[in-house]
């Protein structure tokens, strides 16, 4: 019989010996976060000194520094920073124009009870540029255009 073809058995009055991560649960570590959450971690805080200023460079050290991860760990979670920004910008745009619309469209009532035509167009026409309205392209649609050609004759009489 050869020495690695043995295999330990237990009998009733031992118990069997556990020797790794596999075969004993109390030796795997479970305390702690997980990957994933250290990445959002880290993507919050390169959010927060994004905010706070600075290049992409410095806000990559100041992640190095505090998380101890490379450098281009930290330039991921600078884009990953970056792309939850575009996010948040884009749905705040959203309701800022909605929130605008609704101010002008109070403001154009009030001022259509006081007689206040000047400020109504004005208002409307900003309205009206936010909808894509008034497009530049679409206005150079409507204005006609005049072409005049001289033509410049041979002085051969």
């Amino acid at each position: 019989m050869k020495l690695h073809d043995f295999q330990p058995v237990a009998d009733n009055n031992t118990e069997e010996k556990k020797t790794s991560v596999a075969d004993d649960e109390s030796k795997r570590w479970r305390k702690g976060k997980g990957a994933a959450h250290r990445v959002e971690e880290r993507a919050q805080a390169a959010y927060s000194y994004i905010l706070e200023g600075g290049t992409r460079i410095q806000i990559a050290q100041k992640i190095v520094s505090r998380f101890n991860c490379s450098l281009r760990t930290a330039h991921d979670d600078y884009k990953r920073a970056m792309q939850l920004l575009r996010e948040e910008q884009t749905g705040t745009r959203e309701e800022l124009l909605n929130q605008l619309q609704a101010l002008r469209l109070a403001t154009v009532q009030r001022a259509l009870k006081r007689g206040h035509y000047q400020t109504v167009a004005t208002l409307l026409g900003d309205m009206g540029r936010v909808i894509g309205e008034a497009a530049p392209e679409q206005l150079a649609l409507q204005v006609p255009t005049l072409d005049i050609r001289i033509e410049n004759e041979n002085q051969s009489q």
